[in-house]
């Protein structure tokens, strides 16, 4: 069983910008934030990933904001989703991934940063993830996972 840590998700207000840490110049690098599947329903699983680039610390800490919009409005909530450390350091392409569940629908915008052993925060990825609504009951399958 491999050590666990928990992305963070928290909502800072309205605003498209959410309050995440400032990134260190000598801090880890991350890029390509996907989320597999690309779209999907309420309550159907969806995958986070991105791209440890650079890192000469560990990685120790990961974080996650994000706003969901639907219609004019915008829902303030949290969730956390728990990162694999263990796969981390075995993996030689440095992908991180968590998996996570929305709720609801909207279109959800998510800003994610890691933090390393020394400290150091890294650069903030955003991406956009557009749920829908589950309209038949009982739901249909959910979206299948593509890579």
């Amino acid at each position: 069983m491999g050590t666990a840590v928990v992305l963070s998700i928290g909502l800072a207000g309205c605003a498209p910008l959410v309050d995440m840490d400032e990134p260190s110049v000598q801090g880890p690098r991350i890029s390509h934030l996907r989320f597999v599947p690309s779209e999907t329903r309420a309550g159907c699983p969806v995958i986070a990933r991105f791209r440890l680039e650079t890192a000469t610390e560990e990685i120790v800490s990961a974080k996650c904001a994000w706003v969901r919009r639907h219609g004019r409005s915008a829902e303030l909530g949290h969730s956390t989703l728990p990162v694999d450390l263990d796969a981390i350091r075995d993996q030689h392409a440095r992908e991180i991934e968590a998996r996570f569940t929305p709720n609801d629908s909207g279109t959800y915008y998510y800003y994610v940063q890691v933090g390393d052993g020394a400290g150091r925060m890294s650069n903030v990825l955003r991406g956009t993830l557009a749920v829908d609504r589950s309209w038949t009951d009982p739901a249909p399958p959910c979206p299948a996972e593509k890579p």
